[in-house]
């Protein structure tokens, strides 16, 4: 076992060690951060040639019509009547996993 749990940690330091050589997130930078050159050097790098401009404009739409939606709350996805059967048939599956032990398998 102590073997076992131990090559786990191989994977993880290796990513650990490649990670400060990855670009941030363009998504992240564009919307969160509002740093449109940064993301644009994301993009670049990320896909290898230098127009990315479409892909901007895709990322702002999408921010648009995400914000147009407005935000779901958890609690109104136990109100929305649409959505209660899927909701409840989820929770009572996830249940049953947790106390018939499968998740441990």
């Amino acid at each position: 076992w102590p073997l076992l749990l131990g090559l786990t940690g191989i994977p993880s330091l290796i990513q650990l060690l490649i990670l400060p050589f990855f670009p941030e997130s363009p998504r992240y930078l564009l919307l969160q951060k509002g740093n449109e050159e940064q993301a644009r050097e994301a993009l670049q790098r990320l896909r290898g040639w230098d127009d990315v401009d479409d892909e901007i404009e895709e990322m702002r739409q999408e921010d648009r019509s995400e914000k147009e939606q407005g935000h779901f709350t958890v609690l109104s996805l136990c109100t929305f009547r649409g959505w209660r059967w899927q909701l409840i048939s989820v929770i009572v599956m996830m249940m049953g996993q947790q106390l018939s032990g499968v998740t441990a398998v």
